[in-house]
């Protein structure tokens, strides 16, 4: 076994059981450091890949984006010195049923054909000399524009969903 095989399985572990620990937390802010845990993890797993385009966008984000607003919005909504911050699970149910119901709605779109007619059939040539950024930028801003939009659309759920999370109870 190699060293990437070895750091490709550790960091899976990492991924899996942060991802777990964020599952089975009961406090938000433990759960919040343990979802970034699990973007660190696929992070690192990007750059074992060779994709470490991916990784930084990943970094920023994720990591930059939606886990530090998360805290910050509960630090600024509540006092933690005070008390505990527990989330209620009463929406578990709704959320896996919901979580199943898109992730069926999307692979009977890519199934059926519907978002693979807008994959392009080229590569990116990777050249070590030169910067991949440019080609990357058009590819995304005219191929790849139907995921892009979606990854926004993605990333606002997102911050919807931790706008409902910190917000008081009346």
């Amino acid at each position: 076994m190699e060293i990437i095989e070895i750091l490709q399985i550790t960091f899976g572990i990492i991924v899996i059981l942060s991802a777990l620990s964020v599952w089975y937390q009961n406090e938000v802010v433990k759960s919040s450091f343990s979802f970034l845990a699990t973007m660190l993890g696929v992070a690192a797993l990007f750059v074992l890949e060779g994709a470490d385009f991916v990784a930084a966008t990943h970094l920023a984000i994720y990591v930059g984006g939606v886990v530090i607003l998360l805290l910050f919005g509960i630090m600024f909504v509540h006092k933690i010195s005070d008390e505990k911050i527990i989330s209620d699970k009463q929406y578990k149910l709704s959320g896996i049923s919901l979580s199943i119901l898109c992730t069926l709605l999307i692979f009977s779109w890519i199934f059926r054909g519907n978002l693979t007619a807008f994959i392009p059939k080229k590569e990116i040539s990777s050249n070590i000399d030169t910067s991949t950024l440019d080609e990357i930028a058009r590819l995304f801003l005219t191929d790849y524009i139907i995921f892009f939009e979606l990854g926004g659309i993605l990333l606002t759920i997102a911050l919807l969903g931790v706008a409902v999370l910190v917000g008081k109870e009346r």
